[in-house]
């Protein structure tokens, strides 16, 4: 009897500690790398804007890409890459 509850706590600790235990995340960085290169896509609405003269036009919206500077790639990369300890 005490064999037998003895395989039984072993048994419920392993399977709690396979359920709650930290898994390994696999990071593919070359893809991480490619989606910092890619510059940014901003929609910019339109708005009026006021001439030289003082008459208004109405500017259309527009798409503006924006490329991200190296020091704010590698701030980004450094923080996808830091492992943390999930608890």
């Amino acid at each position: 009897m005490k064999a037998l509850n003895t395989i039984i706590t072993t048994l419920l600790f392993t399977i709690s500690s396979l359920c709650f235990g930290q898994q390994v995340s696999d990071l593919n960085k070359n893809n991480i790398v490619d989606r910092l290169n890619t510059p940014t896509k901003i929609w910019n609405n339109g708005k009026w804007e006021i001439n030289q003269d003082g008459t208004k036009y109405w500017k259309k919206g527009y798409w503006k890409f924006e490329k991200k500077t190296f020091q704010q790639k590698s701030e980004i990369f450094r923080n996808k890459i830091r492992t943390r300890n999930k608890v």
